[in-house]
């Protein structure tokens, strides 16, 4: 069996001599190392299965090149002719040579001496010697596959038969660019077989490394876990309710690196028993005299209203009459039992299983709808004295604060309200353990409405509680065991959430989009700066930032995502009292919450632990972090179809790279169902009337999705995409690169 293309990363490699490749014109590449291998379940594990079966274990083939790629390959499934085996590329969407960055940066460090050119390093020509840099394995935490020491190790094992990636990070790791390749060993078959240890470099004195050994790899397999792609592993942990917030309890007293605790806000549903409702413990004859009696009051409301000339269904009165209209007929079963909901806060300890080490239930009809866990100042001055800090006895403690809505049993005929509840967590010793409570130690009712966000406030020291309940936003502060007002600034319809940032808010209305404010803590005021008039509902908001510009995006119900910039000297700014719509874009598909993350550098992509390797990273080098790349946040956030998506800012330079890539890919490669994919991204206009935006869209926002798909082309096709657009094969996949790193957050 023999098949042409593997080097140039052919779509098929098929058995025959005559088949035809095309041969890049430009790059010589060459094969330097490939190995056969399985994955899927082990075979002791399919011997001890009831029912074996070999199709989740799929023959592949794994190549990398001197140029420093990595093409994976399986079987074909319809062939069943060993003679005309095929096999069929299969799509990472990622780029596993090194990046320019980490030349860059060897660069420097062997320019100052910290290290030499070694022959390792400079490896990739077919006559210098190297060492094997692919490792299957095999019965390590059940499964089968292969492990790959290249510039980004990378694990290949099986997800549902199907053959998929997970990048592989060490704790401790020095930058990428010191060493070619960032692991220098591997071994499995430790520990009774399910082991395998590590040699890689680590932070310090370069040269140094740093063993470690493994029992296995992380719960990512059935039932505990799945890999969704994009080298990402999810472990599931079942509770049996569903979670609404989950939030990591930062407080050193309480909870620790050995044993860290969470705060749960979680709903849960059983059945109420009506059995009491079959029987009302009334005889026939007492039920005809209370009919009696109501059809009485009934006739004598009515002549009062006939005799006071107004109409009795429409006088209002203060409380609300219900009378049971129904009858329960016992022949069809009597009442049947409906469903409750209810909301209650958990102290979790994931140390121990995820057991809930305590709990509080809420009310019967308050449903919890917000959470955070932040430290408070308690200030003990008068309200309208100075702001400054005069006492040093003001101490911060550690809250978690839990934002509720009241539905009583009159449903929507009476207004909702809420409540903020304030904990606090305490760990006590019993009997020589240590116990950890929750108490609560404040509430205070919102009676302008349900209580959907809650955030934290920073300014000169001080810490206050942000509420946002109905149109209002409440700055509370804490002292003398209570919470008092200080601020207020009042919305148009509905605070959906708010997002801090120095003393700066972006508030989310559920119907008029987005405001801008700013605090003033010499008059404890909060000023609208700016704000988006288009009449959009709002369900999801972020902030990017890239060097000292910061950008706002936003998803509204049409799943679009837009965003703005707060731009006072532009003439789209009405004066500077208009958020300026920067670009937009069609997601096709829905969120409720973004999160802001640090866009990471190629330097940093193989540490688990990227604060300590960041460190190290400014020593050898201390000119890092002072361009706009090195100081980007980007936004990612979940979908409701589960998916995951990360968006990222760029430089001017390589967005108009992608930009030129992607209009020549929409028109050069296929698309699914024959379906024109730059018009599924176009941004989708609300139906509803009287907005103020114009009809044309911005765009301005590179698709992702079909972006990397360029780093899963033959090279002779990537060669024909970058000569069309006037760039390099080299120059697109170091920028596809770069924003997989970015793109990253655990």
């Amino acid at each position: 069996w023999e098949a042409p293309g593997l080097g140039n990363g052919v779509t098929e490699l098929i058995n025959s001599k005559d088949a035809k490749t095309r041969i890049p014109v430009s790059h010589k590449a060459s094969v330097t190392e490939f190995r056969f291998f399985y994955t899927g379940p082990s075979k002791p594990q399919l011997e001890t299965n009831p029912f074996p079966n070999d199709q989740f274990r799929t023959l592949c083939i794994v190549a990398e090149t001197n140029l420093g790629d990595i093409y994976l390959y399986k079987v074909a499934q319809n062939n069943l002719s060993r003679s005309m085996v095929t096999f069929s590329r299969v799509s990472l969407g990622i780029v596993a040579r090194s990046s320019i960055e980490q030349t860059r940066h060897r660069a420097k460090l062997r320019r100052k001496g910290i290290i030499s050119a070694s022959a390792d390093e400079e490896a990739g020509t077919l006559t210098s010697l190297r060492h094997n840099r692919l490792y299957s394995f095999k019965e390590i935490s059940g499964q089968d596959g292969l492990f790959a020491a290249t510039a980004r190790p990378m694990w290949f094992v099986s997800e549902r038969g199907n053959p998929t990636f997970l990048c592989h990070r060490s704790r401790h790791v020095a930058p990428a660019g010191g060493k070619a390749r960032p692991v220098a060993g591997f071994c499995s078959g430790l520990l009774g077989g399910g082991g395998f240890l590590t040699l890689h470099e680590r932070i310090g004195r370069v040269g140094t490394q740093r063993l470690t050994v493994f029992n296995g790899i992380s719960n990512i397999y059935p039932p505990q876990g799945l890999l969704p792609g994009s080298g990402l592993c999810v472990e599931k942990i079942p509770l049996g309710v569903t979670v609404r917030k989950v939030q990591f309890i930062d407080d050193t007293t309480v909870s620790s690196r050995e044993r860290p605790l969470y705060a749960l806000l979680i709903s849960s549903e059983s059945e109420v028993d009506q059995s009491a409702l079959n029987d009302d413990g009334l005889s026939a004859e007492e039920r005809q005299r209370l009919i009696d009696e109501k059809e009485a009051e009934k006739v004598k409301r009515q002549v009062e209203a006939d005799l006071g000339g107004f109409d009795v269904e429409q006088e209002w009165v203060e409380e609300i009459e219900r009378e049971n209209c129904f009858e329960v007929d016992k022949d069809f079963g009597g009442a049947p039992p409906i469903k409750k909901t209810t909301y209650a806060l958990w102290i979790v300890d994931a140390s121990d299983n995820w057991g809930v080490v305590d709990s509080h239930e809420l009310g019967e009809f308050e449903h919890g709808l917000a959470m955070n866990v932040m430290p408070l100042t308690d200030v003990e001055d008068e309200i309208g004295a100075s702001s400054a800090i005069e006492d040093s006895s003001e101490t911060d403690s550690m809250f978690i604060a839990v934002g509720t809505a009241i539905i009583d049993q009159d449903g929507e005929d009476v207004a909702s309200k809420g409540r903020v509840l304030l904990f606090q967590v305490k760990k006590t010793e019993l009997s020589g353990s240590q116990l950890v409570e929750l108490e609560m130690v404040c509430e205070k009712d919102v009676l302008h409405g349900p209580v959907t966000t809650l955030s934290c406030l920073t300014c000169e020291g001080r810490h206050r509680l942000v509420i946002g309940a109905g149109s209002d936003v409440n700055v509370e502060q804490w002292g003398n065991g209570k919470l008092t007002q200080v601020g207020f600034f009042r919305a148009t319809m509905q605070i959906l959430d708010i997002i801090l940032f120095k003393t700066f808010f972006l508030l989310m209305d559920a119907y008029d989009s987005l405001h801008f404010l700013v605090w003033r803590e010499s008059d404890k005021s909060l000023t609208l700066l700016a704000k988006d008039y288009e009449p959009t509902p709002v369900y999801s908001a972020g902030i990017l930032s890239r060097g000292g510009s910061v950008s706002f995006v936003c998803q509204d119900d049409r799943q679009n995502l837009q965003f703005f910039q707060y731009a006072p000297g532009d003439a789209a700014a009405r004066g500077g009292n208009k958020l300026v719509c920067r670009a937009d874009i069609h997601l096709g598909a829905q969120t409720v919450s973004m999160q802001s993350h640090f866009c990471r550098s190629s330097l940093l992509i193989n540490s688990a632990t990227p604060e300590s390797t960041l460190a190290a990273l400014k020593q050898q080098d201390s000119f890092f972090g002072r361009t706009d790349d090195d100081q980007r946040l980007g936004v990612y956030f979940g979908t409701s179809d589960g998916g995951y998506v990360a968006t990222i800012p760029l430089s001017e330079q390589v967005y108009w790279r992608l930009t030129a890539l992607q209009s020549v890919m929409n028109n050069a490669m296929e698309s699914n169902c024959a379906l024109n994919h730059k018009a599924w991204r176009l941004y989708r206009r609300s139906p509803r009337r009287g907005g103020c935006r114009s009809n044309d869209r911005k765009k301005g926002v590179i698709d992702g999705d079909l972006i990397t798909k360029y780093a899963d082309l033959p090279m002779a096709d990537q060669e024909d995409l970058a000569s069309a657009i006037g760039s390099t094969v080299e120059q697109i996949l170091d920028n596809i690169l770069e924003l997989n790193c970015s793109s990253t957050v655990v």
